[in-house]
């Protein structure tokens, strides 16, 4: 279990940080870097990653679980 919570949260920071950066990318190539800053993007990138997963917890925990139920 422990190895499992392990991954998940490694899972949950890898991806994380590529929200933070995919949002930065999405402020820069949509040139609204020019009125708003780029680590705002992120920011507001992160928030809505956390938002999505606090909404979809369940089905996320039920993801993690399945390898281990097949046992």
């Amino acid at each position: 279990m422990v190895i499992l919570s392990l991954l998940g949260i490694t899972f949950f920071i890898a991806v994380g940080y590529f929200a933070y950066n995919f949002s930065q990318c999405i402020g820069t190539f949509s040139r609204l870097n020019k009125f708003i800053h780029t680590k705002v993007f992120g920011v507001l990138g992160v928030l809505i990653y956390l938002y999505l997963v606090y909404v979809n917890q369940d089905a996320l925990v039920y993801a993690l679980k399945q390898p281990l139920e097949n046992f």
